[in-house]
């Protein structure tokens, strides 16, 4: 298994603890009014009375009667197997895409899952450069979050959003997005959070360029003018 793999299974595991809490706290809560129990009632030592009340001891008298039995009747038999039940069908890859993308440090974002968008996430995962993933299409991404990856699924013009994919902590973000309105929103927000961030963003029309690199970008690529490079040499004239 690979560092990605070690590393969404442990946040899968935090998944987990934090969706069963409630349940959690119940059970310490529980052993806890045990121990006193067993501390005070049964004149035990504190050190004997944990042990017993987490069910690592044998001891005996009424209070042990009662606590055994609403223990594993109710708690351990009910409780428990109900909030195990509910963390697993609760879980969420949406979720764990996203605590993964937190924990990013020294990455790439990637602003719009476009087919330019696609083929740079391709590039990061072809050469595990560490990035993460912002589009609020889930049908769009529902690969990259069945695999694993860093993915937030959300509107990258919140600044939550932003903040979650670790704006503050990125070296690089692309914006891929095709939409003008969330290319200047993020472009502004990012520049404002991260002077030090390099910023390239993708830009159909040409009008736009300026003003994105008045908001902070570092590249603007215009479609038109990229399209004129490529054709620029077929236009001299031969011979």
């Amino acid at each position: 298994m690979g560092n990605k793999g070690r590393r969404f299974l442990t946040i899968r595991a935090r998944l987990f603890l934090r969706q069963g809490r409630c349940g959690m706290l119940l059970m310490l809560a529980w052993a806890g009014f045990g121990a006193l129990g067993f501390h005070y009632f049964e004149g035990e030592p504190l050190r004997k009375a944990i042990l017993d009340a987490l069910y690592l001891g044998a001891p005996r008298g009424s209070f042990w009667d009662l606590y055994s039995f609403w223990g594993q009747c109710v708690l351990f038999g009910i409780v428990i197997s109900v909030f195990l039940f509910q963390a697993m069908q609760q879980y969420n890859p949406q979720e764990g895409c996203r605590m993964l993308a937190r924990e990013m440090r020294d990455h790439a974002i990637v602003v719009g899952y476009s087919h330019l968008g696609a083929r740079i996430v391709e590039q990061f995962r072809a050469e595990k450069r560490p990035y993460v993933l912002v589009d609020r299409d889930a049908t769009v991404v529902d690969d990259l979050v069945r695999a694993g990856e860093p993915v937030i699924v959300d509107n990258a013009k919140e600044d939550s959003t932003l903040e979650e994919a670790g704006i503050d902590r990125a070296v690089l973000l692309v914006v891929a997005s095709n939409n003008i309105e969330t290319a200047l929103l993020v472009t502004k927000k990012a520049r404002e959070r991260n002077k030090r961030l390099q910023i390239v963003v993708r830009c159909y029309q040409d009008e736009f360029a300026e003003i994105l690199e008045g908001l902070g970008a570092d590249e603007v690529i215009s479609s038109s003018k990229s399209a004129f490079r490529e054709v620029a040499g077929f236009l001299r004239p031969k011979g």
